[in-house]
């Protein structure tokens, strides 16, 4: 019990790390994309705030990965919450990857408007790159939102089994409860039998008792009449 506890403390320790670092790599990514984009003076500035993006989001995805492990090990009691937490955190870097999406079109049409075929080459490698990456994060985290929700499931088919347990434990202790009171009931009935057949048996034997003593003093009575009806005259 108390080693798994502490493997619990460590994995919930483990849990809030990543959390802190998703939600940092988050926060950069939000930053960049609100602000950092539309401020971009040059088409290389831009291509390397994009590459930052990417690359933000990818080390976010890998790190809710980890999250996603760390609650599968983690209680019972705990492991909802730490699913609501890691589906928010997936919810909201879909929305970014969608949104970097939608800038790497944006940079791309930059791109191809240059007056210079190696920039445009560029972009579009570049483009070709970003996409490739982001269609694989995308995979990525929807096969963690499907696995997150089979947990999820499990999980709550876990906890109605349990529940059905627990009640038929409860009916069960019930009928135990009842059963033993009927054996305490019935042992005392057997105690006052048993009292009262030892009552019977001491009587029996103090009639025999008396029966004897009189079927003596009959027999004595018997015999002095005798003698004296025969002997004596």
């Amino acid at each position: 019990m108390e080693k798994h506890r502490s493997l619990s403390r460590m994995s919930s320790h483990k849990f809030e790390l990543l959390d802190e670092e998703v939600e940092a790599l988050l926060d950069q990514v939000a930053d960049k994309l609100e602000c950092g984009v539309g401020q971009c003076k040059s088409l290389e500035e831009r291509k390397g705030l994009l590459f930052e993006i990417e690359r933000s989001l990818k080390d976010a995805n890998d790190s809710l990965l980890e999250m996603d492990i760390e609650t599968r090990k983690a209680p019972a009691d705990y492991r909802n919450t730490m699913m609501s937490k890691v589906q928010r955190y997936q919810n909201e870097l879909l929305r970014y990857q969608r949104r970097f999406e939608q800038e790497k079109s944006t940079h791309s049409h930059i791109g191809s408007r240059s007056p210079l075929s190696a920039s445009t080459r560029d972009a579009d490698s570049f483009k070709a790159e970003i996409h490739k990456q982001v269609q694989q994060g995308i995979a990525s985290l929807e096969r963690t939102s499907a696995s997150i929700a089979r947990s999820t499931a499990v999980a709550v088919e876990t906890e109605q089994v349990g529940t059905e347990v627990l009640g038929e434990l409860g009916t069960q202790r019930e009928t135990l409860t009842r059963t033993r009171d009927r054996l305490i009931d019935t042992d005392a009935e057997l105690n006052r039998s048993k009292r009262i057949i030892r009552s019977m048996s001491r009587n029996v034997l103090y009639n025999k008792i008396l029966l004897i003593i009189i079927i003596v003093l009959e027999c004595g009575i018997l015999g002095g009449v005798v003698y004296w009806k025969f002997f004596m005259k």
